[in-house]
């Protein structure tokens, strides 16, 4: 668990429709094999279609399952970015849109005594380095700071 395992990798996002295809090379060896499976002549006409559809239904099928595993990557690592969002981020943006909703402009003391707790938690974890456990209690204070301030902010919005 070093440095190296904490790197962020960059994340590419390609759509749906990237085709992926076999080379001309590639899909001879498929029709070979298939008609050296099946038993049948190389010479043989339609068993040479017969080959050339089966490595066109390989070359459907493993292009739909690379884009299934791709999109479901790309999903999973759009959830670990949610997950990873921080405190400040999440108050300041319900800050934020608690205010374009009630177009007040002073923060509401739901907000100013969740940030004062999450403080506390910080303080805290820095006091008890390799005891972060004795943090429970401010933890837990903010905790439900921060579900009061969610609680206003859906009665806000409503």
């Amino acid at each position: 668990m070093g440095a190296s395992n904490s790197k962020e990798e960059p994340v590419y996002v390609y759509g749906n429709g990237v085709p992926i295809g076999f080379t001309p090379q590639l899909k001879d060896v498929l029709v070979k094999d298939a008609t050296t499976a099946q038993g049948t002549d190389g010479n043989n006409s339609t068993g040479n279609a017969e080959s050339r559809d089966l490595a066109d239904e390989i070359e459907k099928g493993v292009a739909k399952e690379l884009a299934r595993i791709l999109e479901k990557n790309q999903l999973e690592d759009l959830r670990s970015k949610e997950r990873q969002i921080s405190t400040e981020e999440l108050l300041g943006e319900i800050r934020d849109i608690s205010q374009q909703i009630g177009g007040s402009t002073s923060e509401s003391q739901s907000y100013e005594r969740a940030v004062a707790a999450r403080d506390r938690v910080a303080v805290c974890l820095r006091q008890h380095e390799n005891k972060a456990l004795n943090c429970w209690k401010e933890v837990g204070e903010f905790k439900s700071l921060v579900a009061d301030l969610e609680r206003e902010f859906v009665v806000a919005s409503s």
